[in-house]
């Protein structure tokens, strides 16, 4: 089974699920979601039936029949792809087809930031210089958080630096100028002795998810979003935290997020030309996946093209 609890396709399998592209062929139900041949849509691949107990209650994330696209069945890396009307989204004019396979990246962003629910002046801390984690930086800034950022890449650092970011951490690396022994100590030291107010995990290492309970402070929220193995756990300290009154949520996915994440897009909150450093064709999909592995050439999230 998938993580998401669906049977995964048994293959051969087309993988992509963040994908834009042309409306080439129809059908009947298009013009009731105002889809037409010719328009450039968004897909969400995580594909719900929208009839089932869960869905009728907007919790498309948990539906009983779900397909995702390029994990269940067929995705994007093809010249031609096939979406449920219902999971296309029309793209505004101004918005490149680049933006538009974003959207799906940043509304499991646009999500985890609701989770934390940020008030204003918040000493946010996110992990992870991801394209997830750096998108969140652009988001908590909107909200009008204080935000650091902790990696161990430095090139992915100064990207985030560049997005917003007030505070970078490399926890990893010796040499980085922004090396830091004690993660806690650092964020105490910008932060007038307080730990963090919000907590946001990208990534699914369990280092950084331990280390988010421990970074954070009283009446803390902690959002975990990374896709951890199925054994992986972490160890929450009872009393602690209880007398902290912490809250500590989870985020699956981007349930009834497509429009505004395509909103936030439209009105240029999200900036993501930094983000998007390299293109490949299919031809050269290889290579290119091989690339992001391997984070060689200063990669952070590539695009991969028809032609």
């Amino acid at each position: 089974k998938s993580p998401l609890g669906t049977e995964t396709g048994k293959g051969p399998l087309v993988l992509g699920h963040e994908m834009c592209g042309r409306v080439v062929q129809a059908g009947k139900l298009a013009e009731q979601y105002g889809v037409e041949e010719g328009d450039r849509v968004a897909v969400n691949p995580v594909q719900s039936c929208n009839a089932c107990n869960a869905c009728r209650a907007g919790k498309l994330q948990f539906c009983e029949n779900l397909a995702v696209l390029g994990v269940t069945t067929d995705g994007g890396f093809a010249e031609f792809a096939k979406t449920k009307i219902a999971h296309a989204y029309k793209l505004p004019d101004s918005l490149s087809d680049e933006q538009g396979a974003f959207v799906e990246m940043l509304s499991s962003a646009v999500y985890a930031v609701r989770r934390a629910e940020i008030e204003p002046d918040n000493f946010a801390v996110v992990y992870g210089p991801g394209p997830v984690g750096l998108s969140m930086v652009q988001l908590l800034k909107n909200e009008g958080a204080r935000v650091g950022i902790v990696g161990t890449r430095d090139y992915r650092l100064e990207v985030a630096k560049e997005l917003g970011a007030d505070f970078v951490w490399n926890v990893r690396e010796g040499s980085s100028p922004h090396q830091t022994l004690d993660l806690a100590a650092s964020i105490q030291e910008v932060n007038g002795g307080a730990l963090a107010d919000r907590v946001l995990v990208a990534t699914a290492a369990l280092e950084a998810n331990q280390q988010a309970i421990e970074i954070s402070g009283p009446g803390s929220v902690v959002v975990l979003m990374g896709l951890a193995g199925p054994e992986d756990a972490i160890s929450v300290p009872l009393l602690s935290n209880l007398y902290q009154d912490k809250t500590i949520r989870f985020s699956l996915l981007y349930p009834l997020q497509w429009p505004t994440t395509i909103k936030l897009l439209e009105d240029a909150m999200v900036e993501t030309g930094k983000i998007i450093t390299h293109s490949a064709s299919l031809d050269g999909i290889a290579p290119a996946i091989e690339r992001v592995l391997k984070r060689e050439d200063d990669v952070v999230k590539t695009v991969i093209k028809p032609s």
